[in-house]
């Protein structure tokens, strides 16, 4: 069991996909379209926002419903990111790797949900203590 939530993968991989996400976000023609980029950048803060506050929970099922937000998040990023795409806002290049990534985190993010879910552990507060 992790103490911390930095010894779980799926976190590094988050925040990897964050960091990238937020490097397109600097994209002269993304930071035009105000809304856009604020959609983006919020959905994308939400991934690791969510895993995080989720591991904090009391209980497995509680962490699983904050995965699913950050897996619906993840989605929504790619989904915008592809829009900035088809308004010229973002290259190919910019978005293929994402989309990659992001399939990749989604997959992660499903399958802990569901282990998560089977495990349904119940005592998840006692995480961090020494007792």
């Amino acid at each position: 069991m992790a103490n911390k939530i930095e010894e779980l993968p799926i976190y590094h991989k988050a925040v990897e996909f964050w960091s990238a996400v937020n490097a397109i976000l600097e994209s002269p023609g993304l930071r035009r379209n105000r809304r856009l980029h604020e959609q983006i950048s919020d959905a994308n803060d939400s991934i690791t926002s969510n895993l995080v506050e989720g591991f904090e929970q009391g209980t497995d099922r509680a962490f699983a419903n904050f995965l699913i937000h950050s897996k619906a998040s993840l989605a929504e990023v790619l989904t915008r990111l592809k829009q900035a795409y088809f308004k010229k806002y973002i290259s190919e290049e910019q978005l293929k790797p994402q989309l990659t990534n992001g399939e990749e985190l989604g997959k992660m993010l499903g399958g802990f949900i569901k282990y998560l879910r089977r495990s349904d552990w119940d005592d998840r507060g006692s995480h961090g203590s020494k007792e």
